[in-house]
C-alpha cells in the first residue's frame, strides 16, 4: 500500500505542472482575431467582420456583444456565433439585433477552436478578453 502512495504521488507532482500550463491560452483569441462592428442594413441590427490572423482553421468562433450607453457603461451583452468557419488569413461576418439603451458596442471573441488539418489545436472556452 505505501508503495501504491508514493507511486500516485509521484504521478500527481509531475503532471501537476502540465496541467497548469494547459489553462494559459486565453492570449490567443486576442491577438489571432480581430472584430469590427457596424449599424446593420435591417433595422435594429448590428454587423461585423472577424477577421482570422492565425495559421490555423478557426471553427465555433462565439462572440460576446457589449451594448454600452453614452457614458460607456454596460446596458446589455449577448452572445452570437460567427457565421462561418474562418480559414486562416480569412473573415466572416456575424449579425444580430441591437441592445436596447447601447449607442456604443464593444465585440469581443468569447471563444474558439482552432484546427489544423482535422485536428483541434486550441479548444479556448475562456471567456471574453
Amino acid at each position: 500500500m505505501r508503495r501504491f502512495t508514493m507511486l500516485a504521488f509521484a504521478l500527481f507532482v509531475w503532471l501537476a505542472p502540465m496541467t497548469v500550463w494547459a489553462q494559459d491560452q486565453g492570449a490567443p483569441s486576442t491577438d489571432w482575431f480581430h472584430v469590427s462592428w457596424q449599424p446593420g442594413v435591417l433595422p435594429s441590427t448590428i454587423e461585423g467582420l472577424v477577421d482570422n490572423t492565425s495559421p490555423f482553421h478557426a471553427i465555433d468562433v462565439r462572440l460576446q456583444i457589449e451594448g454600452l450607453d453614452a457614458a460607456n457603461h454596460r446596458v446589455g451583452v449577448r452572445l452570437v456565433w460567427a457565421n462561418d468557419d474562418i480559414a486562416p488569413g480569412g473573415r466572416t461576418s456575424y449579425f444580430t439585433e441591437t441592445i436596447p439603451g447601447a449607442v456604443n458596442y464593444r465585440v469581443t471573441v468569447a471563444s474558439f477552436e482552432l484546427v489544423s488539418e482535422g485536428d483541434v489545436v486550441i479548444d479556448d472556452e475562456s471567456g471574453s478578453k
